[in-house]
């Protein structure tokens, strides 16, 4: 699998890439990967990172709770704001 999502990204070329769910993001490939500056929203801290192209672009990443295990969208919107606004 991690070959496979790095050919995706260098193909398709997203500048983001929002992971949804705690265990796919614990799954995602560590190949190509720079960890980032966490996102702090209410005290609490979201991981984020970048996986580097082939053509030397980043890609930001970062993953925000499955809707299955409880989803405050107020919440995460401030998350999801600072992630794409920085």
């Amino acid at each position: 699998m991690p070959t496979e999502v790095c050919e995706a990204l260098d193909k398709y070329q997203p500048e983001y890439v929002v992971v949804c769910g705690k265990r796919l993001w614990d799954k995602m490939p560590g190949e190509r990967w720079q960890d980032g500056e966490p996102i702090v929203v209410d005290g609490c801290s979201t991981a984020t990172g970048a996986y580097l192209l082939n053509n030397g672009r980043r890609v930001k990443t970062m993953a925000v709770n499955h809707p299955s295990v409880g989803y405050s969208w107020d919440y995460w919107y401030r998350v999801l704001e600072k992630f794409f606004l920085h």
